[in-house]
């Protein structure tokens, strides 16, 4: 299964993005590719988490 996740701009929006990312991940076994701005706080946080 592959899943596209998209948030952005402040923690409030990336991290529950990152969490349901996560469960699905692991849950499903699912291949999480993660969407958000080129300078936004995602582009730290989500490949910090290991989303590409």
């Amino acid at each position: 299964m592959n899943i596209l996740v998209s948030g952005g701009g402040t923690g409030g929006h990336i991290y529950p993005a990152l969490a349901v990312a996560t469960l699905l991940e692991k849950q499903y076994q699912a291949r999480i590719l993660y969407l958000g701005s080129d300078d936004g706080l995602e582009t730290e946080l989500a490949p910090a988490a290991g989303f590409p």
